[in-house]
């Protein structure tokens, strides 16, 4: 199927730091992104941007394409705005690529919106992130098994999910996720086992704090309702994985847990 826009959707955001603050030094978008005037945490030295799109979802044919290149010491909040809604298809799918190269010292905080995939539809996401040194990159997500409150559970066709981080060129951490309801047992043990819903979040960086797993642990401990588990990366990193039965619950905890990051990136 065609795009209906008639070409990919693209969205480029170029920073850098003048003066010791973090600029938009360039930026660029096409139908249906749209971005809002940055707006700045001067206690955490971030740049936040908020990126909307002119569009009721993501639909057949779609592709989006996301560029960012952050300069040394810049730092930077990329906000979605809204759910990504995935919408029922016919045969085809919609796509979406990430790259994302941070200079040295910055940090990229890539927040995304819950996804809620719709009944027969199928969804191709490639994310890559480029460190260098002392850079860091945060990003954080929600999975929803689709409509639930409509009685749809797994009912897209196929959902795909490649993220890969480099640091210096070399390749240190790859999560390639792929659901395919129709031939796997979702619902079972090794997959949702009985939740609705799955938040990541990830973290990496040269200089990680690992006394940070130790914040989390005593985070999620404490929370009923969801099920997770900490994964340290062999090099600079972690990723949290939780199931829980709500996106807004999973995206406050996500919030606590980016705070503790943000105490350590400010500090």
């Amino acid at each position: 199927m065609i795009n209906k826009f008639g070409k990919d959707s693209k969205l480029y955001i170029k920073a850098k730091v003048t003066n010791g603050v973090t600029m938009l030094e360039d930026s660029f978008f096409t139908a249906p992104y749209k971005i809002a005037k940055p707006f700045f945490d001067d206690t955490k030295g971030i740049m936040n941007i908020m990126v909307m799109a002119a569009s009721a979802g993501i639909m057949e044919g779609d592709c989006y394409r996301i560029n960012i290149e952050l300069g040394d010491s810049s730092r930077v909040a990329l906000h979605g705005q809204s759910y990504n809604k995935i919408h029922r298809m016919k045969e085809g799918y919609a796509s979406q690529f990430n790259k994302f190269l941070l200079g040295k010292g910055a940090f990229f905080d890539y927040v995304q919106k819950p996804t809620i995939p719709f009944a027969r539809s199928r969804f191709y996401s490639t994310s890559e992130c480029h460190l260098k040194r002392s850079s860091a990159f945060l990003y954080s997500e929600v999975f929803a098994c689709g409509r639930e409150k409509r009685g749809e559970r797994f009912e897209f066709k196929e959902y795909k999910s490649c993220n890969k981080v480099y640091y210096n060129g070399e390749l240190i951490f790859l999560d390639n996720q792929l659901l395919l309801p129709d031939c796997q047992r979702l619902e079972g043990i090794g997959f949702f086992e009985g939740y609705t819903h799955q938040a990541t979040l990830a973290f990496f960086c040269d200089n990680f704090n690992y006394r940070l797993l130790d914040r989390f642990y005593e985070l999620l401990k404490n929370i009923h309702g969801i099920d997770y588990g900490l994964t340290t990366i062999k090099r600079f990193g972690t990723i949290i994985r939780m199931l829980g039965n709500s996106s807004d619950f999973l995206e406050r905890i996500l919030i606590n847990l980016r705070d503790e990051i943000y105490n350590v990136i400010t500090g």
